[in-house]
């Protein structure tokens, strides 16, 4: 990882002796300083050999020693989640299209999905959320300093983050979406991580929403019985680093498979803008997707990510008290966890009464089973997005 840059000629050679890893650094331009430049170079290289253990010109380098622990960690403190009122069964579903409740569900093993009503916002859901999550942590909404909102379905094309933020009374803080759909949430708790382990922010709301039921083709059988609109959030505080939640994550994206999976942008016609020069106006079309691919691609690559995780972090699938996957397809988590050596017993799953949420679903799950019990203080959760993108996160989350 490239180290922050040295900021003057009078610190370079006291910063360097703490400075782990490689790092990039500026060095002096002009004339008079370029000896400084070849001294601070020389320090470098010299205190890279030795910290690296170097001996002579073909001495073997030994891996590169752990670096320090940052001043801070992450802390759950309180969750909530929401879904519209409005619940569509298999069985509507099959008044309106060729389907059945048993077609569905045997492939799936969704039987129901929420839907946002005509004057109901994704902002709105995900407002209503973060309410419960700052309530179970019993916390002021005026201490919150970062509101990360991971969605790909903002009721404004340019973000709902902030609109969000000022639902909910966050006056003091920032607030922005991030969007990297199905994985959204893994993506955006541990992004909060980085600002909290830093010290940039202490306390962070991080929002996991999306309303899907708006961007599916209801005459396409083979998607749009797949999603469902929800909201979860998670409110992150500073610990103390040897008590952070988060012992580890592993994020990926591989774009060669954004033909799967996505929502496109359309052009819709033409203006002349000047002679022999024309813009495009646009559209967002329909959810469109693959589903052999993705499964395929779900079914290898989540228990790839989780079992990196966890042989990186020494820790065997026994020791792991839960397994939380985005709430996609039955089959899939059933898959993961056999490949990962663990009993379905272990696999927390509400898919069978809201569907695909999307960057919803994994708050929205772990929301439900923190409230009904099942999941207690300092079980070992071992989670994993995936989707569009293509991306896919995973994370090891203690409570």
């Amino acid at each position: 990882a490239p180290l922050a840059p040295l900021s003057s000629q009078s610190s370079q050679v006291r910063s360097l002796a703490e400075l782990s890893g490689r790092q990039a650094f500026h060095l002096p331009k002009s004339g008079a300083q370029k000896g400084h430049a070849a001294l601070c170079a020389g320090v470098i290289l010299a205190l890279g050999a030795q910290r690296a253990g170097r001996v002579g010109c073909g001495g073997r380098v030994p891996p590169r020693v752990r670096r320090k622990a940052l001043p801070f960690g992450i802390a759950v403190a309180g969750t909530g989640s929401v879904a519209p009122e409005i619940v569509v069964s298999n069985d509507d579903l099959s008044e309106v299209m060729e389907t059945t409740d048993e077609w569905i569900t045997q492939r799936t093993g969704i039987r129901r999905r929420h839907v946002m009503e005509d004057e109901e916002t994704l902002a709105s859901l995900s407002a209503k959320a973060a309410t419960k999550a700052l309530e179970d942590a019993k916390f002021n909404v005026e201490d919150v300093d970062l509101v990360l909102h991971a969605t790909s379905t903002p009721d404004d094309l340019f973000g709902t983050g902030p609109q969000v933020a000022s639902m909910i009374g966050a006056t003091n803080a920032v607030a922005f979406d991030l969007t990297a759909a199905c994985s959204g949430f893994v993506f955006a708790l541990v992004t909060a991580a980085q600002y909290v382990r830093s010290g940039a922010f202490k306390n962070v709301l991080v929002i996991g929403a999306d309303g899907l039921s708006r961007w599916v083709d209801w005459s396409d059988r083979g998607t749009c019985v797949l999603f469902g609109d929800g909201a979860g959030a998670m409110l992150i505080t500073a610990a103390e680093s040897e008590k952070d939640a988060l012992l580890g994550f592993e994020l990926g994206s591989d774009g060669h498979g954004a033909c799967h999976l996505g929502v496109n942008a359309e052009n819709e016609s033409s203006f002349q803008v000047g002679a022999s020069k024309s813009a495009q106006s646009a559209k967002y079309g329909k959810l469109t997707m693959n589903g052999k691919e993705v499964f395929r691609f779900a079914t290898s690559r989540v228990p790839q990510t989780l079992s990196k995780l966890l042989e990186r972090h020494q820790i065997a699938p026994e020791e792991v008290d839960w397994l939380l996957l985005h709430q996609a397809n039955r089959r899939i988590m059933d898959s993961a966890a056999k490949r990962l050596g663990m009993p379905q017993e272990k696999i927390i799953c509400n898919l069978d009464e809201y569907g695909n949420t999307s960057a919803a679903s994994i708050p929205l799950a772990l929301d439900e089973a923190i409230r009904d019990g099942r999941v207690k203080k300092g079980d070992l959760l071992a989670c994993c997005g995936f989707g569009a993108g293509l991306t896919w996160g995973g994370m090891l989350l203690r409570l």
